[in-house]
């Protein structure tokens, strides 16, 4: 029987449920390869949201053979040598151009790699075709040196709506029977993961035309992270005890972070004058119950906490409230990102070059770090081109 992901998945690069925007910066790499500065992109985003399709398509459309390699397969400097350092060199089997697509580079960065990062930087630029690597998870601390050698692009969680419309698509293709709440419900349980959302529907639909609402038991329960804007909406909009109280158990912010998001939100929700200091009163008590939490290290308190930041906030409103709010990014953590992004260049900076000498960013931010914009007065190029600078950075030390 053939896997629906395979029938169903995109056969042109207008099928891809990525901004084209995105698609068009991979392709100028992968076409333009000899043009570029950096060898190779480092595609990231979440399970499912469309990395390796890209390429195969992108690849597809433009006669262009694909190598593809996994990390898992190779996790020392000998088997990267080897593998990858093979392919570079490779012919195509069928005359043509290729792409070397790396999948799952963080599985290359486990305790168990042995020189195998620093090898494979080095064979970044000896590379005749272009590289396309691909990870869930680009910022481990052991990718460093490998982000800097990289074209980073980043493709952004599907929406359950995009996933809803293709599983729409597809029962229909299929002739399946199926309420939309119920295909909903399967596009919103795979956490934005498209090809998870395509195996659920060929699962449930096995052997039948028809799947109810009873038949998603059969899935269980998805480990999957929450949105906090979906998390807002649940609190926000419902009354729901049995929905409210979970909103929270999936969202990858803390505690803190969510009071933060409530603050800056409620009063968007929330027009009526009386629900508005009622969400605020539960928001008040939630923040006694974290005062007390860390002061006296109360961790039996959280419970009370979560009822307050949940339940409280939502059961204060009189009546729910009926449509689209364009919920804000809390200004607050937005402040906390700005403090941390003024200090990025300069971190950027450092990580180079403990990565050139061989010692810790922490000893190169006490030590030689100061020293750099003096040096760089008198030998300004040759730094920039032995540490890979780009302008940002370049601003930093001239600054």
């Amino acid at each position: 029987m053939k896997l629906w992901t395979d029938r169903y998945g995109p056969k042109k690069v207008k099928d891809i449920i990525v901004d084209e925007r995105i698609i068009y910066e991979l392709k100028d790499f992968i076409l333009n390869y000899s043009y570029q500065k950096k060898k190779a992109v480092l595609l990231y985003g979440p399970t499912g949201s469309g990395k390796t399709c890209s390429v195969y398509v992108l690849a597809k459309e433009n006669d262009l053979e694909v190598m593809e390699l996994n990390a898992s397969s190779f996790r020392d400097k000998e088997s990267v040598n080897e593998i990858v350092g093979g392919s570079i060199n490779q012919a195509s089997l069928f005359n043509k151009s290729k792409i070397i697509l790396i999948d799952e580079i963080d599985g290359l960065s486990g305790t168990g790699d042995r020189g195998g990062i620093q090898a494979l930087v080095s064979l970044l630029e000896k590379s005749s075709f272009p590289i396309v690597l691909t990870a869930n998870d680009p910022w481990q601390s052991k990718l460093s040196s490998l982000r800097m050698k990289c074209k980073m692009i980043e493709l952004p969680s599907l929406s359950y709506i995009s996933i809803y419309k293709v599983l729409r698509r597809i029962v229909k293709s299929e002739k399946i029977r199926i309420k939309d709440t119920v295909l909903k419900k399967i596009a919103m349980g795979v956490g934005g993961d498209l090809r998870a959302a395509i195996f659920d529907l060929q699962t449930l639909a096995s052997g039948k035309d028809f799947i109810i609402e009873d038949d998603l038991e059969v899935l269980g329960e998805r480990n999957k992270k929450e949105s906090i804007f979906e998390a807002l909406k649940m609190i926000l909009k419902s009354k729901d005890m049995g929905i409210v109280l979970n909103a929270i158990e999936d969202v990858e912010e803390d505690f803190d972070d969510i009071f933060l998001w409530l603050d800056e939100n409620i009063p968007i929700e929330y027009k009526n004058k009386v629900d508005l200091a009622m969400g605020f009163n539960a928001l008040s008590k939630a923040d006694i119950f974290r005062g007390r939490i860390s002061r006296w290290q109360y961790w039996r308190f959280l419970v009370y906490e979560k009822i307050f930041l949940t339940a409280g906030v939502a059961l204060a409103k009189e009546k729910k409230y009926f449509g689209f709010q364009r919920y804000k990014r809390t200004e607050r953590i937005l402040k906390y990102w700005k403090a941390k992004m003024k200090y990025a260049q300069r971190n950027s900076i450092a990580e180079k070059i403990a990565f050139k000498i061989h010692s810790s960013t922490k000893r190169v931010l006490k030590e030689d770090l100061p020293y750099l914009k003096i040096i760089f007065k008198n030998n300004g190029k040759d730094i920039i081109e032995e540490l890979d600078l780009d302008e940002k950075e370049i601003e930093w030390i001239n600054r």
